[in-house]
């Protein structure tokens, strides 16, 4: 029977593996919800600190403080979301220190409960809902009968107006390639960021492009697609996090497949950072690309594009 000490190294293993469609999450609360960020963007958990306001700071954004020499934004997440704390006390607050898309910000919430580990696949969509412009879920978990929602910190750093590089009309086709002729699968479940990148592709000239909002349908319509030449996607663009499936284990599958192998996969997450890359490596993504780099998607779409017409003329 292995001890404790072999299967905390099994378990290590599962974690640093890519594509086993596992993740883990630090849980905490705002009011009487709970809420969850994956384990992967939070970089520590600190007490509340003392901060300096700046020049026309957003309303959510307490101030700035330094930590290790960083300058770093601390945003209160119950003024953004309206949430009336459960607990009066600002001393008993905790702050979640993130790093995402290149980025360091901290976030102030009510308490910090611990971290959990569980599959992608239980974790549910949001159920569409329309005319809100500050959603900021983009999954769902039951865990020990009670509901933790899994926050979309890009959005929430968009209407903060922290992360304005997001903001792209178009990119130039320079290299005169077939935009409207490729056929381009999409899985991302950010509301946001799928929105800006299908408008950024569409208006570049990308018009054929079937969205997908997790991992999982992701699959099934490409798998679909390998017997199906006619309909069959030139390029495979997707976020690691992401309900059902993740994005790593999409990539797994598809490079396992005899006939999707060639299929070019670009990782575009917040989650790709020196650390994380090998997992992409891994799991044979041909490209990881860190949000919210928009053009650079589009530039590295059309090289593909340029390679793959030069291979058939040849």
């Amino acid at each position: 029977m292995p001890n404790s000490q072999t299967i905390a190294k099994q378990e290590q293993q599962i974690l640093l593996d890519a594509g086993t469609n596992e993740l883990e999450i630090l849980v905490f609360g705002l009011g009487d919800a709970a809420y969850g960020i994956n384990v992967a963007k939070v970089r520590e958990v600190i007490l509340p600190v003392e901060v300096a306001a700046s020049p026309d700071q957003p309303e959510s954004v307490l101030g700035m403080f330094n930590l290790r020499n960083r300058v770093l934004p601390l945003v209160d997440l119950h003024h953004f979301f309206n949430i009336e704390p459960a607990d009066k006390n600002p001393k008993n607050r905790k702050v979640i220190v993130t790093e995402f898309n290149g980025n360091f910000a901290a976030f102030q919430v009510e308490f910090v409960e611990q971290i959990y580990r569980f599959s992608w696949s239980n974790v549910k969509p949001l159920p569409e809902m329309h005319g809100h412009d500050k959603i900021a879920v983009t999954g769902i978990v039951e865990m020990n009968d009670r509901l933790v929602m899994m926050l979309d910190f890009e959005s929430i750093f968009d209407h903060i107006n922290m992360q304005r590089g997001f903001h792209i009309s178009h990119v130039e086709n320079t290299l005169g390639v077939n935009r409207g002729g490729c056929r381009i699968a999409l899985a991302e479940d950010s509301n946001f960021i799928r929105s800006l990148m299908v408008d950024i592709l569409s208006r570049s000239g990308y018009t054929q492009v079937t969205v997908f909002t997790n991992g999982q349908d992701a699959w099934k319509a490409i798998e679909a697609s390998a017997n199906d030449p006619e309909h069959a996607f030139d390029v495979v663009i997707t976020d690691i996090e992401m309900p059902k499936m993740d994005g790593l284990a999409l990539t797994r599958h598809i490079k396992s497949h005899p006939q999707l192998e060639h299929v070019p996969v670009l990782l575009f997450s917040s989650l790709i950072t020196d650390d994380n890359l090998h997992k992409g490596k891994q799991v044979g993504a041909d490209v990881q690309l860190a949000k919210p780099q928009l053009p650079e998607l589009v530039s590295i779409v059309d090289q593909w594009i340029q390679k793959h017409s030069e291979k058939s003329a040849a």
